[in-house]
């Protein structure tokens, strides 16, 4: 019985050793977990400091470690004193003189032309305002003719309208404007998004600006214009070529993937335009990742369907480069074809012609270029949807200029009877 109760005191004194041998690891494991999270929590904590140090000396390093004078220096903005008042900037004394030449230069447009736009602008300008949202023009809603207004505007109608024409003519930093037009930095940004909006909106369904495929009846003055030419292409109306345009690199590779270019080595905006013989262009694709091939570009636009579609009602037949794909394409005619190739001295024939008549889509292109230099600035990247507002207005312009202005070699080559200065061309036998 003694025994017994010794062996059992014993087993007891192990279970109550043991059981606190177990409280012992789970205090220190409690204790190292909580020295842990201190750790983490002060490392964090740290970090944090630090961050916030950095990003309130990135905020304050204009104001916090400059003097004054140093801050002015390094400000690019200008200032309201600095600027004259619009109704006496440089733009109205431009304005005012009734100088065709001097508008040609600043806006791309005449005095005529530039009123033909102003009527379809104004409306759209008076009866939308930009002051809603966040206020920069890139959001606007229409106003009521019971609405009570504010205050005036300080610009008017030709005002905005010229402010677009003339970025689209400017190329570099946009405070030129600011001088030009006598307004300060956001206030020229908000109306230039606002008057690119309104003037696309006036110039969306107007037949000389519209972006459209000719009538059959024109194809057919097209195709003989080019046949009185050149003789081995009885049935070209049109010429097709890609643009890329120079895009600044974007934060994340997959984006950066999407706009660069392994051919040029950089970063671009690929657009396809088709250019009918007359100088317009009658199909456009804008705004395409610049990896994206030509020919890929126009297969998602749909332009070979709408060239097969135009072939087999017509026979018209497009000019291309060797970027397109003529297999089984009788719609298209690729340029700068291996003359070796050639089974008869009409294929010859053919090749040598077709290249002849595809420098009139390099002269369609320059006449984009040179009409608005803007193109060929790089375009900053944003996924906002203002550069296709951009590049959708610039086709638009490129056909109203066209029209109203002229000075198109394409149109003066193929068609010059239909040419503003149509007397020279006819009378020299161009």
């Amino acid at each position: 019985m003694k025994l017994s109760l010794q062996l059992l005191t014993l087993q007891t004194w192990r279970e109550e050793a043991d059981r606190k041998r177990k409280l012992e690891r789970r205090r220190r494991a409690a204790e190292e977990n909580d020295e842990e999270l201190e750790d983490a929590y002060q490392e964090l904590r740290k970090r944090l400091v630090l961050l916030l140090f950095l990003n309130l000396s990135k905020a304050r390093k204009w104001k916090s470690y400059m003097t004054m004078e140093g801050v002015w220096r390094r400000d690019r903005r200008i200032p309201r004193i600095a600027l004259v008042d619009p109704a006496a900037s440089p733009w109205s004394r431009l304005y005012e003189s009734r100088n065709d030449q001097a508008l040609i230069t600043v806006t791309g447009f005449d005095h005529a032309s530039f009123h033909s736009l102003l009527f379809f602008f104004e409306p759209f300008f008076h009866g939308y305002t930009p002051w809603v949202g966040a206020g920069d023009g890139t959001q606007f809603r229409r106003l009521k003719k019971t609405e009570k207004r504010g205050r005036r505007r300080l610009l008017d109608s030709r005002m905005c309208l010229g402010l677009v024409l003339a970025w689209y003519r400017f190329k570099g930093a946009e405070f030129i404007l600011c001088g030009w037009f006598g307004f300060t930095g956001g206030h020229a940004n908000t109306w230039l998004r606002f008057g690119r909006r309104m003037l696309l909106l006036s110039l969306w369904k107007h037949p000389l600006a519209v972006v459209a495929l000719p009538t059959a009846e024109k194809i057919k003055i097209l195709q003989q214009q080019v046949r009185d030419r050149l003789d081995a292409l009885p049935n070209v109306y049109c010429v097709a070529d890609g643009c890329k345009m120079a895009l600044e690199s974007c934060d994340g590779l997959t984006k950066q993937s999407m706009y660069y270019n392994g051919w040029k080595s950089g970063h671009y905006i690929s657009n396809l335009f088709v250019f009918s013989m007359d100088g317009r262009i009658i199909m456009s694709v804008v705004n395409a990742p610049g990896s994206v091939h030509d020919s890929t570009l126009a297969d998602w636009g749909d332009v070979y369907e709408k060239l097969r579609t135009i072939y087999d009602q017509t026979g018209g037949v497009c000019v291309a480069d060797s970027a397109f794909s003529t297999v089984n394409a009788p719609c298209l005619i690729k340029s700068s074809g291996d003359i070796t190739a050639a089974k008869s001295p009409q294929d010859v024939r053919v090749i040598r012609q077709a290249t002849s008549v595809r420098q009139a889509a390099e002269w369609g292109m320059k006449a984009v270029q040179s009409a608005f230099p803007r193109v060929k600035d790089k375009i900053h990247y944003e996924e906002g949807g203002e550069r296709k507002i951009y590049l959708m207005l610039l086709v638009l312009l490129y056909n109203m200029r066209l029209e109203l202005v002229g000075l198109n070699q394409i149109r003066n080559v193929f068609v010059p009877g239909w040419s503003r200065d149509s007397a020279y061309f006819v009378e020299s036998d161009w």
